[in-house]
């Protein structure tokens, strides 16, 4: 019960990417066919691909100083042409307040905009802000329309988001089946939250364990909590190590998870190691941490 009930709380946990998704760079395409000179002289013309390539240059300050305020510049100028990455871009900017005031039902117009012509991170995008309320009002049915646009494009972080629609029953009918396969093609990218509620569905089962883990070493705090709560249980084919349980209650209670710094402060506080185990777990967290120094969940 304790396991389940843990594991129903994590699974509610955002781990997405934020409401403002940019893009990470310019294609390939514009990096090669463009310099800062001759996009400038293209952009004088009102070429968008030219002023879509400055304004990420002025965003990335690549080839010059970063400027915000000309990024938004030249990636409106852009977006009013009907490109569709400079309207999520711009979207994002808005919702950031980078480089303009912030200003939520701003971003959800450019957003919009871009997510009707197809772009993926647009309608993942979109799905976050009718989900939260934050420019419009709040519509889960909608917020399923754009997440599911978006998943089926491969976006991994809009089929985590989908199969927590589908898990919590919001603006679809409750469906760990349905839950369990988007889950499934955001792991397949390496989505760590997803892993975790895959965890979650296949609760106290090996399935579980290996999900819990291979989210854990991606970093992410909940499943290092899950994780730990196995070892300490010796549950899911787990033989029962808690040693190794404190390690990973050690590990999420770094992140502040409030389930691994309880279960850590109870194994400190009921000597349920002796202080040479308690050095032994210490020993493992520190092995992890040299060995994953650079994890972003």
């Amino acid at each position: 019960m304790l396991m389940r009930t843990l594991t129903r709380l994590i699974a509610r946990a955002v781990v997405g990417l934020a409401l403002a998704v940019l893009t990470l760079d310019c294609p390939q395409s514009l990096a090669a066919d463009f310099t800062i000179g001759s996009a400038e002289a293209a952009a004088q013309k009102g070429n968008p691909e030219a002023l879509y390539f400055l304004a990420k240059c002025y965003v990335k300050g690549q080839g010059v100083t970063r400027d915000y305020k000309k990024a938004a510049a030249y990636m409106r100028q852009a977006a009013e042409q009907g490109y569709a990455l400079a309207q999520n871009d711009l979207g994002a900017m808005y919702a950031r307040g980078q480089g303009v005031t912030n200003d939520y039902a701003e971003a959800a117009k450019w957003y919009q905009k871009a997510a009707e012509q197809g772009d993926p991170l647009a309608q993942y995008s979109m799905g976050r802000i009718c989900s939260s309320g934050r420019g419009v009002p709040t519509n889960m049915e909608a917020a399923v329309k754009w997440y599911r646009k978006s998943a089926e494009q491969d976006q991994p972080a809009a089929q985590y988001e989908l199969g927590n629609l589908y898990l919590n029953g919001e603006g679809v009918k409750r469906d760990h089946a349905e839950a369990a396969k988007w889950f499934r093609k955001a792991a397949a990218q390496d989505h760590a939250g997803a892993m975790n509620n895959l965890g979650y569905l296949t609760s106290g089962t090996p399935e579980a364990a290996e999900w819990y883990r291979k989210a854990a070493e991606k970093g992410l705090a909940k499943a290092q909590a899950n994780l730990g709560v196995m070892y300490g249980d010796g549950s899911g084919g787990l033989r029962q190590d808690l040693m190794e349980a404190y390690k990973w209650f050690l590990l999420s209670g770094e992140q502040n998870d409030p389930i691994g710094k309880r279960y850590a402060l109870d194994y400190e506080d009921n000597d349920r190691l002796t202080p040479e185990q308690i050095k032994e777990a210490e020993r493992r967290a520190e092995e992890f941490r040299a060995k994953h120094r650079n994890l972003k969940p």
